[in-house]
């Protein structure tokens, strides 16, 4: 056995152990951490928070307005107060729960939680609450305080998989937009210093100087074109001319870049895969927290419409896939199935060339893991007891499909198809004689 795995049964299994019920603490972690994705009391917390964090931005702008400010202050207050106080459970709870979190866990209870704490979108909930609690105790101006009120906007990021997806592509695609930054930053310096040269002594108070050029270059390169400055002479509109149709490639790169790595990064999220969803599934439980980083970096995250094919027998056998949610009928010779969450298709990508034995449907939306073949067998060549998980898994689906009435049907095809040989056989016999 891999000592990076603990080996753990896979309960999808009829007559083995039941998971052990969870905790408050796990509770608390699922239904935050995971919100939509677990259950219906997870849907109406998530749609609380997101309409508590609306809610305070509407109150911002409505209390910028004297008159209804002053008609409406008590209940202004008894709104903020209450968004406070919810604002800091839901932040002690979060940090509480979070060792629940394998990565956090692995650190320790003490030193997890400040890990934790010091997340990007952990620090913005800390800053949604935290200078209201300054403002109430050293008196600062309230005006100052609404700036950081405003923040709790940024905390619908933590429920939107397409702004999370933003965040990513922004901290993947750091290196190449730094670039395309600096390449900008070049072209301004440069075309600010050609207008400054060109009419420099024409218009000395707005182009006689180096920054106040750069000040025009920028704004042509951005093609707002403020018309505060504009060029007098024949070579100073060479000069704006082509700034302006360099600014404009230069700010499609890195709108390219955005959308390009937007698209491919929401695609792989079109759901979010959390670590306590992945500790639930029975092929995964037990693993290594190094094992799930490689599954979670490998695995592309799909929703499958209702009716729609996940696998077609007969086809190359390209792609594994694990349910999370939703069911499917596998359809094959002997006869149909219902698969549930947990459960594993298209177990033949472990074999090189080899064909699907089943198609498989989709009975209601389903959300699944998918793993490319060639993939999926590195994994197994590093990871051995995913293989045995793997395998062990698909013989126990068969063995759950061969129930009395299904193995009569099994017998009645294979007896029908033995009479027809036998018929076609003695029919050839009878015309030779």
């Amino acid at each position: 056995m891999d000592d990076t795995v603990a080996p753990a049964p896979i309960h999808s299994a009829p007559g083995l152990a039941q998971e052990p019920a969870q905790t408050w603490r796990q509770r608390t972690y699922a239904l935050l951490e995971e919100g939509m994705l677990e259950s219906t009391a997870g849907r109406v917390v998530e749609g609380l928070l997101v309409a508590l964090i609306i809610g305070n931005v509407v109150a911002v702008a409505l209390e910028s307005i004297p008159p209804i400010y002053a008609r409406f202050h008590a209940a202004f207050a008894a709104f903020e107060q209450f968004s406070l106080v919810a604002y800091t459970i839901e932040y002690v709870l979060r940090v509480w729960s979070s060792v629940e979190d394998p990565r956090i866990g692995a650190r320790g209870p003490v030193r997890g939680r400040i890990v934790f704490a010091l997340r990007p979108l952990m620090m913005v909930d800390f800053l949604a609450f935290a200078p209201s609690y300054l403002g109430i105790v050293f008196g600062i101006d309230l005006r100052v305080l609404r700036i950081f009120r405003l923040f709790r906007l940024l905390k619908l990021a933590r429920y939107s998989q397409a702004l999370q997806a933003l965040l990513g592509v922004l901290l993947a695609e750091r290196n190449a937009l730094f670039a395309s930054v600096l390449l900008l930053l070049s072209v301004m310096c440069l075309e600010g210093e050609l207008m400054h040269l060109a009419e420099g002594n024409i218009q000395p108070q707005s182009l006689g100087t180096l920054p106040g050029a750069m000040y025009w270059a920028l704004t042509t390169l951005t093609t707002v074109g403020y018309g505060d400055i504009t060029p007098a002479t024949p070579l100073g509109k060479v000069i704006a001319g082509t700034t302006m149709v360099t600014g404009l490639a230069l700010f499609a790169l890195p709108v390219g870049i955005i959308a390009n790595g937007f698209v491919t990064g929401l695609s792989r999220r079109r759901f979010a895969v959390s670590w306590n969803m992945l500790r639930r599934q029975p092929l995964l439980r037990g693993l290594d927290i190094k094992v799930l980083n490689e599954i979670i970096e490998t695995a592309t995250a799909a929703l499958v419409k209702e009716h729609a094919h996940l696998t077609v027998a007969g086809r190359e056998a390209r792609e594994f896939y694990l349910i999370v949610g939703g069911t499917a009928r596998a359809e094959s010779e002997g006869g149909e199935q219902e698969l549930k969450p947990g459960e594993i298709v298209g177990a033949e990508a472990l074999d090189y060339s080899a064909s699907y034995r089943q198609t498989v449907t989709a009975v209601t939306e389903m959300r699944v893991l998918e793993i490319p073949g060639d993939e999926l067998r590195r994994l197994l060549r590093k990871y051995p007891v995913l293989g045995e998980r793997i395998a062990r898994s698909a013989q126990l689906a068969r063995s759950a499909r061969a129930d009395p009435a299904m193995r009569i049907r099994e017998l009645e095809a294979e007896n029908a198809q033995l009479r027809r040989l036998l018929v076609g056989r003695l029919l050839e016999s009878l015309r030779g004689e």
